[in-house]
């Protein structure tokens, strides 16, 4: 688990690499590293002294995986390949969450470690973009590792939250937060040069959010968030302004953030009020409406939507609200909210349990950057994008730990609490250590200790 996790994270962006060039459903890097997490987690869990066990998260994916596995039977033969091939990545995403949840319980993976892998892809990529947009003399379509600009814009906001979540972590030293500063600006550029309204809408939603948040998290843990808010802020401001004066790409940036409206119109307006538009998101909206009047429970199929009659561009419903009501139908759309409600609810609920502690405000990041990417899937796929599912991956780990940590700090106060028949001896006695501490590499639970192997991972004080 040690070596695969971080070439997996970094695979994951990695869009563009292909085994077999030329053939569209293929298997890469992150695919097969995937399933190598799986088979090391058959391994571990072939004792029967350590249980399985089930997040709620996976329970819904297990649902839509029946559900589009069912929908298979009513698909048209001209659409059995792609139906299975997408039914096929949901089931391959069912057995990654229930791998890494219950390798995240056994190995004790400490949220700093793997942020700092994720900050480290970064450092890679965003460098490798800048030079692919270099050697192509300025193209907007120059997108580095990822498929076009259009993947890099959507893979590139998850990475700016990503790696802000990773700046404003308690203890990471001086180092790293410069480098990890550094890979946030990075982030900033592949998005603002890929052109995705929908994805500035989504940035610019997050970046208020966070400035609203601001004012509910502890006093003493503002500094570091402000820090790191104004890097972003201020490379944003500088690449729209000056920027545009030297750089195309930055004049692209200027212009498109203009438009914002435009997609804002396109989203909330009524049928008939697109009568006259011809635009992508429009035509694939009315097609979605179009296979719902006809199979409005259980969908048209997973997978039947892309060149079938009801695309009218050829390709699959690039909205994931839209995609899951065309293909199946209300059934389909109420398992994709509960997931959504679920990771969303559930941040606003970590957060709040955690506003107190150090860690109030990364978890004030994680729950904004989670709402602020809700936004982009409106208009963006998210369930077949590899970055969704290290965004779950970071949420689990958040999730574990937040409950470890709560855990310690109450079994501390009561330590420290003095007893009301023996005040003298609980006083004289020393208090309970964390099982978590800055200084060590994870958490574990107590009664687990004797069962479970410690963490091999560093310390997440360690330099990138």
């Amino acid at each position: 688990m040690a070596l695969l996790l971080p070439v997996f994270i970094f695979s994951a962006f990695l869009t563009q690499v292909k085994f077999i060039p030329g053939v569209r459903n293929n298997i890469g890097p992150f695919e097969i590293l995937g399933g190598l997490i799986i088979v090391s987690f058959l391994a571990v869990y072939r004792r029967p002294e350590i249980p399985l066990r089930l997040h709620t998260i996976t329970k819904i994916v297990a649902a839509l995986v029946l559900l589009a596995a069912v929908s298979q039977t009513w698909l048209p033969p001209s659409h059995a390949r792609m139906g299975l091939v997408q039914t096929g990545i949901l089931v391959f995403l069912l057995l990654f969450l229930v791998a890494v949840y219950n390798l995240i319980l056994q190995y004790q993976v400490h949220p700093a470690y793997v942020l700092r892998l994720i900050a480290l892809s970064l450092l890679i990529v965003g460098p490798w973009v800048i030079w692919s947009g270099v050697q192509a003399g300025g193209d907007f379509q120059a997108a580095g590792p990822f498929r076009n600009r259009a993947h890099m814009g959507s893979y590139m906001l998850s990475g700016f939250w990503l790696v802000l979540l990773y700046t404003i972590q308690p203890n990471i030293g001086k180092l790293n937060r410069l480098l990890s500063n550094g890979a946030l600006c990075l982030a900033l550029y592949g998005v603002a040069v890929s052109g995705r309204r929908s994805v500035y809408l989504s940035l610019i939603v997050g970046l208020f959010g966070l400035a609203v948040g601001f004012l509910l998290t502890h006093r003493g843990k503002r500094l570091t968030l402000i820090r790191s808010g104004a890097v972003a802020l201020g490379f944003l401001a500088a690449f729209y302004t000056v920027g545009a004066i030297y750089v195309p790409q930055a004049a692209f940036f200027q212009e498109r953030v203009g438009m914002i409206g435009q997609r804002l119109e396109q989203a909330f307006a009524k049928e008939e009020q697109l009568a006259e538009d011809d635009s992508f998101f429009v035509l694939q909206r009315q097609g979605v409406m179009m296979a719902y009047r006809e199979r409005p429970v259980f969908g048209i199929g997973w997978g039947g939507f892309a060149k079938s009659r009801y695309s009218p561009t050829g390709h699959e419903v690039h909205s994931t609200p839209l995609r899951f009501l065309a293909e199946m139908g209300l059934v389909g759309l109420s398992l994709y909210i509960a997931l959504m409600a679920y990771l969303l609810i559930h941040s606003l609920k970590l957060f709040f349990q955690m506003r107190r502690t150090a860690y109030g405000g990364v978890y004030l990041v994680l729950m904004m950057g989670l709402w602020s990417l809700s936004i982009s899937y409106i208009y963006n796929r998210h369930v077949t994008e590899r970055t969704f599912w290290l965004l779950l991956l970071i949420f689990l780990v958040f999730e574990t730990f937040a409950r470890s940590h709560l855990r310690d700090l109450a079994r501390q106060r009561t330590a420290e609490r003095p007893s009301r028949r023996s005040s003298a001896a609980a006083a004289a006695a020393a208090p309970a250590r964390p099982s978590w501490s800055p200084g060590r590499p994870g958490w574990s639970q107590p009664a687990m200790r004797q069962t479970l192997p410690r963490s091999r991972y560093r310390p997440p004080d360690g330099h990138l």
